[in-house]
């Protein structure tokens, strides 16, 4: 018959309580890993959130807004219909010069339409 010894014994009682404090104790690293990764993928996300409201401001300002261009010069001007002396004003013209209105490639003086319609 084979017997063990107390200090075997021990030992042997010791390593087996190791092991489920090892295993804990890498399933805690395993975990504080995946925490560390999910709060960069949290980050990366908030910056993708703040690039898409950035493009939809973006978007939204030239819904609102439309781009003239008056002696090379381009304006950036508020979308909408205005009376020819008042676009004259608003882009910095005097009002006895002739402004011409370009659609596909097409000049005609401004005054024709005595309002300005601008839309893109």
């Amino acid at each position: 018959m084979s017997t063990l010894s107390q200090e075997g014994g021990r030992g042997s009682e010791a390593s087996q309580a190791d092991d489920p404090l090892k295993r804990a104790e890498h399933d805690l690293q395993i975990a504080d890993r995946d925490l560390v990764k999910a709060e960069v993928e949290v980050e990366e996300a908030k910056a993708e959130v703040r690039e898409a409201q950035a493009e939809i401001e973006e978007a939204e300002r030239r819904r609102k807004e439309i781009e003239v261009k008056v002696d090379d010069v381009v304006k950036i001007v508020p979308r909408g219909t205005y009376v020819v002396s008042a676009f004259k004003a608003l882009v910095g013209v005097s009002a006895d010069r002739e402004l011409d209105f370009v659609h596909h490639g097409v000049f005609e003086p401004l005054t024709v339409f005595r309002r300005a319609i601008l839309t893109p």
